[in-house]
């Protein structure tokens, strides 16, 4: 699996998603703005859902952001540093359970984005979400806990 090109695809995907995150928080937020929107009494509360969908959706276009740079981030230190033996931050990991494969991608955010590179599915993980923890520092052959059963770590770019 070329770690490169897994990165490549994140970045696009992500690049999507935030354009679509645009898009549904700047109609938000002209939906929290109309006039028609303004309260005709005190129980509604149009107006007031609009906003708080407006800032949801601008929070969550603003993590896409910060994962998106840490992406490109990571593409760029591919070219400058040695691959880790040990999983970290950039990781591109298999795990073998009941002898199915399935690969993840330790990313700076993100977590939860599907990109499939030849027809495998990669998952973005963070450092924070439990499988992360449990794999953080791990290298190939390590075993470890899953809520299946045990799983192997098979491989690490």
């Amino acid at each position: 699996m070329e770690k490169l090109a897994v990165i490549d695809g994140v970045i696009a995907i992500l690049e999507k998603e935030i354009e679509q995150g645009r898009r549904a928080s700047k109609e938000a937020f002209e939906a929290a703005t109309d006039e028609d929107a303004y309260s005709d009494g005190k129980y509604d509360t149009r107006s007031l859902e609009a906003s708080y969908l407006a800032g949801g959706q601008a929070q969550i276009v603003k993590e896409l952001g910060d994962a998106l740079q840490g992406f490109k981030l990571l593409r760029a230190q591919h070219f400058m540093q040695p691959p880790l033996k040990q999983i970290g931050l950039g990781s591109l990991v298999e795990i073998e359970s009941g002898g199915e494969s399935s690969w993840y991608i330790i990313g700076p955010g993100g977590g939860g984005l599907d990109v499939d590179i030849d027809k495998t599915k990669i998952t973005v993980l963070t450092l924070h979400s439990p499988l992360g923890r449990k794999l953080a520092s791990k290298i190939k052959g390590d075993k470890i806990e899953l809520p299946n059963g045990a799983g192997t770590v098979k491989s690490v770019v």
